[in-house]
């Protein structure tokens, strides 16, 4: 867009209309532009971000648990065995019966919580399911943390033929995850989470740390992790609980990258990883759930 017949500051203001125009339309994650006038240099900042649309990405375990006790099921629960590895091992998915995990203190506190009301209605449906939770939990983090599975990983996709539509969905999958695992064996799904979201070089120091203490959205490992199962009383009230929690919060932690258009050499990052590993878990949880 032509702007240099308009006056200052106005044009400014037009090319970057025209600037956001464009990106939004090119770029898949483009979030917003900004224009920063600093110590006598002016450039602009583009801020992409993945959207995660407020999806709890809970990855359930028993199911795969079921299918890896059934004979005809059994080789492709090994083939999201090793999906689940790689998740786990390099992607680092947060494991639920993991002490350092969110939803580890989630489950805790209601166990605690149906200990203190043993005249609850459906004490005893919730009392066995959070055993189930807790026993199957151990095994499959047992199997799931196991690096054979990614060692026979590519050998389980070659000796795999798929019988029915389930499985055709779980080998496409694990497609897609295995080229994730070749590309990008060392990334985690947290490298681009920045506190607060907030990675804006104007709250920055020279050595990237940001000047933002009070936590004040969801964090991803909150809404990004392994889990039981998503059926049953225990379930519904470990969802209401997280939900009530999540509320208090203005916004989600999500992967974000911040690109300066300085004049100096612009580094190649990308959200290319992000993007396909959501996808990758939202296929994921719908074949599981």
């Amino acid at each position: 867009m032509p702007t240099k017949h308009f006056g200052y500051s106005y044009n400014i203001r037009l090319a970057l209309m025209d600037v956001q125009k464009q990106l939004k339309s090119k770029t898949e994650n483009w979030a917003g532009v900004q224009l920063i006038d600093k110590e006598g240099n002016t450039y602009f900042t583009v801020e992409e971000r993945c959207n995660t649309g407020a999806t709890l990405f809970y990855i359930p375990v028993v199911p795969l648990y079921l299918l890896l006790r059934q004979k005809t099921r059994r080789k492709v629960g090994n083939l999201l065995l090793s999906v689940c590895s790689y998740l786990y091992r390099n992607a680092g998915i947060p494991y639920y019966r993991m002490e350092d995990s969110y939803l580890y203190w989630n489950y805790e506190m209601l166990t605690d919580w149906i200990e203190q009301d043993a005249e609850m209605e459906d004490y005893f449906l919730c009392k066995k399911e959070l055993q189930r939770a807790e026993l199957i939990g151990d095994l499959m983090g047992q199997k799931i943390s196991d690096p054979r599975n990614l060692h026979f990983f590519e050998q389980r996709l070659k000796g795999f033929n798929p019988k029915d539509q389930f499985d055709k969905a779980c080998f496409e999958l694990a497609k897609e995850v295995f080229a994730l695992y070749s590309q990008y064996s060392d990334e985690s799904i947290f490298r681009n989470a920045h506190h607060n979201n907030a990675i804006d070089p104007e709250t920055m120091d020279e050595n990237g740390y940001n000047y933002y203490n009070e936590e004040n959205v969801v964090t991803m490992d909150k809404y990004i992790s392994f889990f039981a199962e998503s059926e049953g009383v225990l379930y519904d009230n470990l969802v209401s609980m997280i939900n009530n929690e999540f509320n208090e919060y203005a916004e989600a932690q999500e992967p974000i990258i911040f690109k300066t258009f300085d004049g100096n050499f612009l580094l190649n990052e990308s959200l290319d990883f992000e993007n396909n590993l959501f996808k990758v878990l939202n296929e994921l949880c719908r074949l599981l759930n």
